[in-house]
């Protein structure tokens, strides 16, 4: 029988889960049976796959008869120091519909197979990657060769459904780019120490236009949610082949508009 304790054993090996040093408490959050051994263990029959631990995301991962849902955003964090309010709330919907959690942040962001930032770096074809982007204990991005102008990037990026909102101060013919998927932002100094012509990231900061223009750094926000699918749908397509276990991804946008 396949559980999600089964599921979270085989997902924390794979992706090294113990080796971060994270906010975000990485494993099974929550459970949908009392412990290994009950009696009422609940075989994961399907699975939802989403960026976000949300309460929408776990409404339609029960309209989509999902008995566990995988996050690259957990729902349970250190600065937790109380289950009030739209935590309660969330973990409430999840107990009562018999629907485990599982999420990974870092360790989703990072991992060379199924990872966010090397997923980008595949559509890219970047070449002779080395890791980039520290987070605490560990690079999180990587950083590549491209042959190519800043153009045929964005054009790649946009095919894939990410947004274009760029800061194009520097070369217009691209020869290294760095990545750190989501909230990467402040790896942006770490990028000009490295001399990459474009960093590539999720969202920006308000700092970041002076600094990529004074460094004459090209930059591009592609949307935090757009550059963090990748990696669940990997752990997706990963899951269904180890388990035998119908899969879906469970599509929540959370990019907010230009103008309102």
């Amino acid at each position: 029988m396949v559980t999600a304790q089964k599921i979270a054993t085989f997902l924390d090996k794979e992706l090294n889960i113990k080796e971060f040093e994270d906010t975000c408490c990485n494993g099974l959050q929550v459970d949908n049976c009392h412990s290994a051994n009950s009696k009422d263990k609940i075989e994961i029959k399907k699975i939802g796959f989403a960026v976000d631990a949300a309460l929408e995301v776990f409404e339609k991962a029960k309209e989509k008869k999902c008995n566990m849902v995988i996050t690259h955003h957990g729902m349970i964090w250190n600065w937790m120091d109380s289950i009030v309010g739209r935590e309660y709330g969330r973990i409430k919907y999840l107990i009562e519909n018999k629907i485990a959690l599982y999420s990974a942040h870092l360790p989703l962001d990072q991992n060379e197979k199924y990872g966010n930032n090397i997923c980008l770096a595949k559509f890219l074809k970047l070449k002779n990657l080395k890791e980039f982007g520290k987070v605490n204990n560990k690079k999180i991005g990587f950083i590549g060769d491209y042959n190519g102008n800043l153009n045929s990037v964005k054009k790649i990026l946009k095919e894939k459904g990410m947004r274009i909102s760029s800061l194009d101060f520097g070369p217009t013919e691209i020869k290294k780019i760095a990545i750190v998927s989501g909230g990467g932002a402040n790896s942006l100094g770490e990028a000009v120490e490295c001399k990459s012509d474009l960093f590539i990231t999720g969202e920006s900061a308000h700092h970041n236009y002076h600094n990529a223009k004074e460094e004459k750094l090209n930059m591009i926000f592609s949307g935090h949610y757009e550059t963090e699918i990748w990696g669940v749908k990997e752990l997706m397509n990963l899951i269904k082949k180890k388990f035998n276990v119908e899969v879906e991804f469970i599509d929540v946008p959370v990019s907010i508009p230009d103008k309102i």
